[in-house]
């Protein structure tokens, strides 16, 4: 069984249409939707909008479920250099917490630069970035020829201006910037269960103008990419 999982309902709407012989059914007081994508059972949940409801809800999920893996999908934000453009498939190689840390006058420190004493007997360390160059993500990005694959960014303060965009992709070396991955990214690693994430892109970073977003069809791209993925095999190599 996998786990489909996205922040909210509107970037699943289409693989719930999708899904044959579904049930629903509680996780916590969530429900969540059972049955077949392509043939392949699946789960598909929703993890909440931002870093900290993502972790909550897939800790839940995970300590229920035991899915053999999870496919998080979305739509994202394209940094300058990227070559995403709206509409673009993205998969990322790894996930890191971009405004993680302390803006200096000298520019940024990630928090795992701080020296900052920490006892991992006592308290989970804390770690940046994770590394999604998987088996699973190996397989993706052959059945996604046209994906453009490379790190992504987690912020909770997007970069709605040029100058922080070009900053954040300066430090991360990012092409595509979202608000959940990252966390994603740190539970599965906590459970020892594979992640891939697949999203569409709906928007340049560093702009908030309407005419240059499209959210629609960055949520519909990244769900059809799953759908592509689940019919050729993703699970079984």
């Amino acid at each position: 069984m996998v786990l489909v999982l996205a922040a909210t309902p509107a970037e699943t709407a289409l693989l719930r249409q999708q899904l044959s012989t579904s049930n629903s059914f509680l996780c916590g007081d969530r429900e969540l939707l059972r049955g077949n994508l392509c043939a392949v059972p699946v789960i598909i949940g929703h993890g909440g909008i931002g870093a900290m409801l993502m972790a909550m809800q897939l800790t839940r999920m995970l300590t229920e479920l035991r899915p053999e893996a999870v496919i998080l999908c979305g739509c994202g934000g394209s940094y300058p250099d990227s070559g995403l453009d709206i509409g673009d498939l993205a998969l990322a190689s790894s996930e890191s917490y971009g405004d993680c840390g302390v803006t200096t006058g000298a520019g940024f420190i990630p928090l795992e630069q701080l020296n900052i004493p920490q006892q991992t007997r006592l308290a989970p360390l804390f770690q940046q970035s994770y590394d999604l160059d998987t088996a699973l993500y190996k397989r993706a990005a052959g059945l996604l020829p046209q994906a453009r694959c490379g790190p992504f960014v987690t912020v909770n303060n997007g970069s709605g201006t040029p100058e922080l965009s070009r900053q954040l992709q300066r430090q991360t070396a990012g092409i595509c910037e979202n608000m959940e991955g990252a966390a994603a990214a740190q539970v599965c690693a906590e459970f020892s269960c594979p992640l891939l994430e697949v999203r569409g892109i709906s928007n340049p970073t560093g702009t908030r103008a309407n005419e240059l977003w499209d959210i629609p069809l960055g949520m519909r791209v990244a769900q059809e990419a799953v759908l592509t993925l689940l019919q050729r095999g993703l699970l079984t190599p």
